[in-house]
């Protein structure tokens, strides 16, 4: 089955953020979701953000974001290049993962994954194997981004979309800016109708 392409002519007005970070990173307040969150609220754009620690409640989300229509699943986490953890410290392969979001997903929808290895080819193995498709995924292939980092990198994504919606020339250069500031390696991968495309492309 192919799924559309999408156009790019679309503001951006809801984010669903979901964050299943570590303990100690609730404890030290380490929450890149919430930032995330505070910085749309600023940017008038409607969110709903949910804590989750284990993968009952983290199905319960997705069920909730599915539902809610927003246009953007932002998921904050820890992870790798082959998976992400969740707050009790439980490991979703990129299959697990992938199914777990895909009532979420759309081609109409775009996917941040505010994790270490968010960005990592595995994970669009795993959309591709499982046929769920998000127009837009954006994430990181670094082995570790900071919090800081992480931080900046999504309130430059969030405004750029503000103003440009998901138009490709904007995000382009949008990826450009966000690697110019931080020391992440981040990429975006564009569903086509047939397959997913990196920006930038791998070397």
């Amino acid at each position: 089955m192919v799924l559309p392409v999408v156009t790019g002519d679309a503001m951006l007005d809801s984010v669903y953020i979901l964050e299943t970070l570590d303990p100690e990173d609730f404890f030290e307040r380490r929450l890149d979701g919430h930032a995330a969150n505070e910085i749309l609220k600023i940017l008038d754009v409607t969110t709903e953000y949910r804590i989750a620690f284990t993968k009952p409640l983290v199905e319960r989300a997705i069920a909730e974001a599915a539902v809610s229509k927003a246009q953007v699943l932002h998921f904050s986490s820890h992870g790798n290049g082959t998976g992400v953890f969740l707050t009790n410290g439980k490991k979703l392969s990129w299959k697990a993962f992938v199914e777990l979001i895909k009532p979420a997903a759309g081609p109409d929808k775009a996917l941040v994954m505010a994790t270490c290895g968010g960005g990592d080819r595995e994970l669009t193995t795993a959309l591709d194997a499982a046929g769920v498709v998000f127009g837009w995924v954006f994430g990181s292939t670094a082995e570790k981004v900071s919090f800081s980092d992480c931080c900046l990198a999504w309130s430059i994504l969030y405004n750029r979309l503000c103003d440009h919606g998901f138009n490709k020339p904007a995000l382009m250069t949008t990826l450009k800016a966000i690697n110019a500031a931080i020391d992440g390696d981040f990429v975006y991968r564009r569903w086509t109708g047939k397959k997913y495309l990196r920006f930038p492309t791998e070397k």
